[in-house]
């Protein structure tokens, strides 16, 4: 008998959406068939709601043992769960992730406080780290960050050493784009300002372009697959394309504040929406939707970096003193189905591939996650598409209280999350305990 058989639901399969039914065994999908499977242990008629398989959300800043105040493994994990997300990979904030001593530690935190599966990135590479790619490849990390540009840049000589590193454990070198050069350019005057615009002035497109293209003209060198992190710019956008036209083995992110907010919307938030790289322009966020529909940029993930209300509030009177970085974990499906699905930008399948397959795909998480097929991790989503709502911090799972989304009003919510067959989340509340996550190494 199946542990559980979910009954009348829309499921988004590979080769489309169909209305059936899917059983569950032992933490596994055991099948999936139109109707007529057997009675299982315990049974859920989801109504008529779509089923989807659980996000993936590759680029969370959950832990960093000197920032736990703004977030934890538990409260990130939390606020996963509640926004239909099953698996996360974990990205170094300040503090690196980088010998084994380290990534045991985070492991093991990470096993007794996540709700969620994890994974993790090694980072914040250096150059005197090159030479431990093998080691942390052998601890099941098969991805390493590295930056163009400060506080943690590697010059392009050494990424390309990186990169050669890298490809020979078959591993993902993750950049953020942004050329320190070009940033430098203006960034004296700039900083004689105090207003939130001369951040978002401080990045500019052009540092992003160069990045990306010296940074793709590295993986021909190399034959490294490269994942560029947070793309911003339409600029950007046509860089990715032109190096996927060549056949370069390089993907592409952006984030949903990229896809929502300007930097004219800086005027109203101001520190709350400091982000590294900055927001952009109106045409840039058309840009990156229509790059997303076209799959030049891969996949969303949040790049989920809370800060607190106290920290963000230094930067109403000196921008330069406020920490960069949003919450978003919670609110990427929500925003997603609405902006994305509900007012016609992607088909729900595109969707899907974008923050469920696609991101499992480049980071060897496929298919155990981020498909519904027989055999996979049963991580399930149940959306109900029709549900209007306003998004509120106050029901959210942030340990900061706020949301760069207050207010916004959204068409599509999940409204149960269930990871390995279990449920851990639902309407919206978590109803699992904290070590239920399990931590997924992704072996070369």
């Amino acid at each position: 008998m199946a542990d559980l058989v979910l009954r009348n639901g829309k499921i988004v399969l590979p080769s489309g959406i169909v209305d059936g039914e899917i059983s569950i065994e032992h933490g596994k999908i055991g099948r999936i068939a139109v109707s007529g499977l057997p009675k299982g242990d315990k049974e859920i008629d989801v109504g008529g709601k779509t089923i989807i398989p659980g996000v993936v959300d590759v680029h969370v800043h959950f832990y960093d043992k000197r920032f736990s105040n703004r977030e934890d493994f538990t409260s990130g994990s939390s606020a996963a769960a509640a926004g239909g997300v099953t698996t996360v990979i974990v990205m170094p904030l300040d503090t690196p992730i980088l010998s084994i001593p380290s990534i045991e530690k985070a492991i093991e935190l990470g096993s007794k406080s996540s709700i969620v599966d994890f994974s993790l990135h090694a980072g914040n590479m250096s150059p005197d780290s090159i030479g431990s790619v093998l080691e942390i490849a052998s601890a099941g990390i098969n991805s390493f960050k590295a930056f163009t540009c400060e506080p943690y840049q590697m010059g392009y000589d050494y990424i390309q050493e990186l990169m050669f590193r890298v490809r020979s454990v078959d591993g993902v070198t993750v950049v953020h784009a942004e050329d320190q050069e070009i940033l430098s350019k203006d960034l004296g005057q700039l900083r004689k300002r105090k207003d939130p615009l001369a951040h978002a002035m401080s990045r500019t497109s052009e540092a992003e372009k160069r990045a990306i293209e010296n940074v793709v003209g590295l993986t021909g060198r190399t034959g490294c697959k490269t994942h560029i992190a947070h793309v911003t710019t339409g600029e950007g956008c046509d860089a990715v394309e032109k190096a996927k036209a060549r056949g370069a083995p390089v993907s592409a992110e952006t984030c949903p504040h990229y896809l929502i907010f300007t930097k004219e919307d800086m005027e109203i938030w101001g520190p709350y929406l400091k982000v590294n790289p900055s927001l952009k322009s109106d045409s840039d966020r058309a840009a990156l939707w229509q790059a997303l529909k076209r799959g030049t940029i891969d996949i969303v993930s949040t790049d989920h970096a809370p800060a607190t209300r106290e920290e963000k509030e230094k930067g109403w009177a000196d921008i330069w003193q406020a920490p960069a970085g949003v919450p978003g974990v919670e609110t990427l499906l929500p925003i997603m189905l609405s902006e994305g699905v509900s007012k016609g930008r992607l088909t729900l399948e595109q969707l899907v591939n974008c923050i469920c397959t696609k991101p499992a795909t480049l980071f060897g998480l496929y298919p155990r996650k981020g498909v519904i097929q027989e055999g996979a991790d049963a991580d399930l989503t149940i959306l109900d598409l029709n549900c209007e709502k306003r998004i509120s911090a106050d029901e959210l799972h942030y340990k900061v209280g706020w949301t760069p989304f207050e207010g916004m009003r959204v068409k599509g919510t999940p409204v149960m999350t269930i990871l390995r067959g279990s449920i851990i989340a639902d309407g919206g509340e978590v109803i699992q305990s904290p070590g239920y996550g399990h931590f997924l190494a992704r072996w070369v």
